[in-house]
């Protein structure tokens, strides 16, 4: 327990002699605190060391002293010390933030990550799905859907906006969706069909790719603005050949996922 507070005393910023002088202050009894000659029998910390280390945790607001000849230190409370450690930290931050944002910014291409595991696929679509704030656009199959549906209904109380396209029947929509089969349950030919999925999030971001089993499945996750426009519209143009062949009005579905200028003209696209 000593050595694991010791390290991460060490992480905050301490050296290692100034961790095992403040753990060793911790641990004291007297109350008036410990000399420099007894930290240093008790911390194995070396004499000619100690009264410099004992400075710099005084320095520091993690111990104090009292009295003189000798002078003797005792410990700020753990509490104390911390949410000083915390607000010195706070405030490096944001000279830190500061000083970033004045730097010159350089345009740079979105990055592209591949996916290949089909665990890792569901998995990366479930994250997306948590961290939607605005919307939530879904093109999966009816295995795909079953898996993410912890996910869904984590989020089923946000005000976003959800559209989902299935390729196979859904006996139940996910809360909130507006929901476009591409089939009716008849259609047996998509039975040897591989399973394909795209999720789009807030418009910013979207994963599009095979969800197959033990497979390398090289799903594509990027907010490269050119893709997640064409994994969008995608999805818009299977809702809307759905909802020329069903009769339905798509326009509500569809136009808050066209850029402006072409969401006015959304529901003319059935």
């Amino acid at each position: 327990m000593r050595d694991q507070a010791a390290a991460q005393l060490t992480e905050l910023g301490l050296t290692r002699n100034e961790s095992l002088a403040y753990l060793c202050l911790l641990e004291a009894e007297e109350a008036l605190g410990l000399t420099g000659y007894e930290v240093a029998a008790r911390s194995g910390i070396p004499r000619s060391a100690v009264y410099g280390v004992l400075r710099k945790l005084a320095d520091s607001g993690a111990a104090f002293s009292t009295g003189d000849k000798p002078a003797r230190y005792a410990p700020v409370p753990p509490r104390d010390f911390l949410a000083q450690v915390r607000r010195d930290n706070e405030t490096r931050l944001d000279a830190l933030s500061e000083a970033l944002n004045r730097m010159p910014s350089r345009t740079r291409p979105e990055p592209i990550w591949i996916v290949s595991a089909y665990d890792e696929v569901i998995a990366r679509i479930e994250s997306m799905i948590r961290s939607a704030e605005t919307s939530i656009c879904l093109s999966v199959w009816g295995r795909e859907l079953e898996r993410l549906n912890g996910a869904l209904a984590a989020v089923a109380d946000r005000p976003i906006h959800r559209v989902l396209h299935s390729i196979d029947p859904v006996l139940e929509a996910p809360p909130g969706f507006s929901c476009w089969v591409d089939a009716p349950p008849s259609d047996d030919h998509k039975v040897a069909w591989s399973h394909k999925v795209i999720c789009v999030v807030d418009g910013i971001e979207a994963l599009i790719g095979g969800a197959e089993p033990d497979v390398d499945n090289q799903a594509v996750v990027t907010r490269n603005p050119a893709l997640v426009d064409i994994a969008t519209n995608h999805i818009i143009l299977d809702v809307t050949l759905i909802a020329r062949r069903t009769e339905r009005d798509c326009g509500d579905a569809v136009g808050p996922l066209m850029r402006p200028h072409l969401a006015a003209n959304g529901s003319r696209a059935q």
